[in-house]
């Protein structure tokens, strides 16, 4: 009995229906980059309007307006570098508790770990 019997190919679709995720995951996931971009543009926003109002950080107007790109509206280019920060830093976050939720769990193809024996010596 080879891997070519009809009870191999049974475990082997019964496998793969078992590894198949709910499609919906896929639109939960894409909702969640969606938001999380339009959270980093609003933050960013938030940010920049604080930093004008009580002077946190000083922009030179060189970062605010790029002298080699005047048609860009003023402080557009710094609002993108920072939302693109601030979703950087969600995205860490929202893969950190993911990874808590949900561990590795080795599968059946998977090897075991190597056992380790006692300290090396020369």
């Amino acid at each position: 009995m080879g891997r070519d019997t009809w009870r191999f190919a049974q475990h082997e679709r019964e496998r793969e229906l078992k590894k198949r995720r709910n499609p919906i995951w896929r639109g939960v996931g894409c909702v969640l980059l969606v938001l999380l971009a339009m959270t980093g543009y609003f933050v960013s926003g938030w940010f920049f309007t604080e930093n004008a109002r009580q002077q946190w950080i000083y922009l030179p107007p060189g970062i605010m307006t790029i002298p080699f790109a005047p048609w860009i509206p003023r402080g557009v280019v710094a609002q993108l570098f920072v939302a693109m920060i601030v979703v950087l830093f969600g995205y860490a976050i929202l893969s950190f508790v993911y990874a808590i939720m949900f561990p590795i769990r080795p599968g059946e193809t998977d090897s075991r770990p190597l056992k380790r024996s006692g300290p090396r010596r020369r």
